[in-house]
């Protein structure tokens, strides 16, 4: 590059510096760039979309003072029509991750019919303007050019200086290209999160999301009433190809008689939610359903619907035909006749059944347990009932997973329920979705794992258990790009989901996206910081990165139920460092390695963090030998990485057929 054009650029970049986007505001534990849209807080990124900084970065540069929402529809979408709805959404999601003050005050304050404003101390910081030295002086006009110099030292003097300008300009024209470029990136990565997902499952499809039915009267709670008559409902809506409609799995949670639906609307990121609510009278049920549009907030349409009560299934077709035939017309779409999807005609078998899914919908392990209970009765009042199988081996499954049992024995009580589940329904998506996990977890069978998570979605487009296990196996194999994907597609299915949140950051870990994993898995311990399983990726993720500070932050986090054991943590942080962590977790582990269900799979981990290779393959030995469905992870595992270049890795890789 030449000098003059190299000149140009530097003083291209530092204009663009000198304006109002360089700034750097810090209050509390925030800081907030202007430049890149970002916003940290005590230096790590929190995911937001650029909107949502916008927003913030207007109220913080008017600090102190109230912001009508006019200006901030002005200035945020000044060429577009846009509800003011969007900016509610953005200021609730800015208040929720901002919180308050050290004096107590919100830091972004409503005004009732004023506007809003920033509370927070700031602390402003321009980023420095470069000095740029002029270039030496041009030649006097009595001199001629090629001349000798009247004082050779001068004359070396100033090249010298020259040089040292040009090695200054060239530092920062780097810098300067950096920044922008990591401006972009971010940008860009904030528009693909906040967009890619509607337009990847749903495209320009209405979207929807069903919501269980309330009743009038709370004394007349009935899973039947409440979930039966929402999934029967979404069946039925799901048979449009001009229609997105959110599943059963990504609505069951919103139970609670209190629920806003406009809130729930805009956690499921749909246009319209129909929220309704049913009342028992003289043998009847009468049901009213809200059609809400989640942009303007406004009931567009409202729907009712009067059907007797005695048979529950033929009350549930009926509501489910009436409201999808009002809603078809409503949207101009095509619906198919109403089908049974429920899979017995044993009203109480229906209803365990629909218990048990809302049970292991919360993977606890107590949660899982009793969700058996539950299918095991609904089974024994109809044999044949292959969706309560499926959901059994499902709970088996997270059974498994969790520790409360030991997975080779509930993995095998899931096949046997699996195989009862398809020789009665070999058409049944869960089923295929529950045995492709199993061979891939257990069997370690990647190939034949894979062709079963297909088959699910395959027969279920919409089921996001299956798309998150497929994710899983491409991780496993090392295809993180098109994991990645997946799992953001079954979260698009289920964006409530923690599990689907946390394994996305999981697969980012394994991918060695440790920043991006670290945001990911920060995000769902913020949503809910006793989902335990994100504690442990989210402290080696930092680990990996060389943040032992944060990594042993999170590891106590991690521990926060072995009080006396956090206690020796502590000292030996104190007094030696992470390193010191390290082998007394080391320690703790192998007395515990005899324990049935001890994961000694992790131990190999340790050992190989703390360079032990020789102890590694030891315990990943056992590991293998113990059948341990980790040893799945084997190819990909972070930790392990310093076993690479060993030949007894690449032998156990092959024993294990990966």
């Amino acid at each position: 590059m030449s000098s003059d054009l190299e000149s140009n650029l530097l003083q291209n970049n530092f204009k663009e510096v000198k304006r109002s986007d360089s700034e750097v505001y810090e209050f509390e534990e925030f800081c907030l760039t202007a430049a890149h849209l970002m916003l940290y807080r005590n230096g790590e990124a929190i995911s937001l979309t650029p909107k949502q900084v916008e927003t913030l970065l207007a109220l913080v540069e008017r600090n102190g003072e109230i912001v009508s929402k006019e200006n901030l529809m002005e200035r945020l979408w000044a060429n577009a029509s846009v509800e003011e709805s969007n900016l509610n959404q953005n200021i609730y999601i800015l208040r929720k991750i901002l919180g308050e003050t050290a004096d107590g005050l919100p830091m972004i304050e409503t005004l009732r019919r004023r506007g809003y404003r920033f509370n927070g101390k700031i602390k402003q910081n321009a980023l420095p303007e470069p000095e740029i030295e002029s270039a030496p002086a041009a030649p006097e006009s009595g001199s001629q050019a090629g001349s000798p110099p009247k004082n050779l030292e001068d004359d070396k003097t100033a090249a010298e200086k020259t040089e040292a300008v040009n090695r200054v300009g060239r530092k920062r024209l780097i810098v300067a290209l950096a920044c922008t470029a990591s401006m972009i990136t971010a940008i860009a990565l904030g528009f693909y999160y906040y967009f890619s997902a509607k337009s990847r499952v749903g495209g320009d499809k209405t979207s929807i999301a069903v919501l269980p039915i309330n009743p009038v009267n709370a004394a007349s709670r009935d899973d039947l009433y409440e979930i039966g008559i929402a999934e029967t409902l979404i069946y039925r809506l799901s048979s449009s190809k001009d229609l997105f409609v959110r599943p059963l799995n990504a609505t069951r949670q919103y139970t609670d008689l209190k629920q806003d639906p406009l809130a729930a609307g805009r956690e499921q990121r749909v246009d319209y939610v129909l929220a309704s609510n049913y009342q028992l009278v003289n043998g009847k049920i009468r049901v009213t359903a809200r059609l809400i549009n989640v942009t303007t907030e406004l009931v567009e349409e409202t729907f009712k619907s009067e059907n007797a009560a005695g048979d529950l299934f033929k009350m549930q077709d009926a509501i489910a035909y009436e409201l999808g035939n009002k809603l078809s017309a409503r949207f101009s779409i095509t619906l198919a006749s109403p089908s049974s999807e429920r899979g017995t005609i044993n009203e109480e078998a229906y209803r365990l059944y629909l218990q048990g899914k809302n049970l292991t919908a919360r993977q606890y392990p107590t949660d899982s347990l009793k969700a058996v209970e539950y299918f095991e009765r609904a089974i024994q009042l109809d044999p044949n009932f292959a969706r309560a199988y499926a959901a059994m081996a499902r709970a088996y499954v997270n059974l498994g997973i969790s520790g409360a049992g030991l997975p080779r024995v509930e993995n095998e009580k899931a096949k046997e329920a699996l195989k009862k589940a398809l020789e009665i329904d070999d058409n049944l998506a869960e089923a295929h979705a529950v045995s492709g996990k199993l061979k891939v977890n257990d069997e370690w069978n990647l190939v034949e794992g894979k062709k079963d998570l297909l088959r699910a979605i395959e027969l279920e487009p919409n089921n996001d258990s299956a798309h998150w296990f497929y994710a899983e196996s491409l991780a496993y194999s090392g295809h993180f790009d098109e994991a990645i994907a997946e799992i953001e597609t079954a979260l698009e299915i289920n964006p409530n989901s923690l599990p689907l949140q946390r394994d996305r950051g999981r697969i980012l870990f394994y991918a060695r996206r440790y920043d991006e994993a670290i945001v990911q898995l920060k995000r769902v311990v913020e949503l809910d910081e006793n989902f335990e399983p994100t504690w442990g990726y989210l402290f080696l993720s930092y680990e990996m990165k060389g943040d032992e500070a944060h990594a042993y932050e999170a590891f106590l986090k991690f521990q926060k139920r072995m009080t006396k054991r956090i206690e020796i943590y502590r000292k030996d942080y104190e007094t030696a460092g992470w390193r010191a962590v390290r082998r007394k977790l080391l320690e703790f582990s192998k007395l515990d390695e005899k324990a049935p269900g001890s994961n000694l799979f992790a131990i190999a981990r340790q050992c190989a963090l703390l360079g032990k290779k020789n102890e590694a393959f030891e315990y990943l030995n056992k590991a293998f030998e113990k059948h341990q469905m980790q040893m799945v992870m084997l190819k990909v595992e972070p930790s392990l990485d310093s076993l690479r270049d060993d030949p007894r890795f690449d032998e156990l890789v092959k024993r294990v057929g990966l």
